[in-house]
């Protein structure tokens, strides 16, 4: 479980810290925690980049539509 935690934490780059999990079972939380938190954070910019993207395609829809005017 030890080798499992501290490769979880260097994989998701969370680091070390002076704190950390000391029993098993705080080492299972952390490690939930941690992957909950990168597939959330995973989702979040996602979503961000998506919206971006749907921006920049109805701003080109909107600059076709004006050049078909001029």
């Amino acid at each position: 479980m030890t080798s499992f935690y501290f490769t979880v934490t260097t994989i998701l780059t969370v680091g070390y810290g002076d704190i950390h999990a000391y029993s098993i079972l705080e080492k299972w939380v952390c490690v939930a925690l941690m992957i909950i938190g990168v597939i959330s954070f995973s989702f979040a910019t996602g979503a961000l980049a998506s919206i971006i993207q749907n921006h920049d395609h109805n701003e080109a829809k909107l600059q076709e539509k004006l050049s078909v005017l001029d």
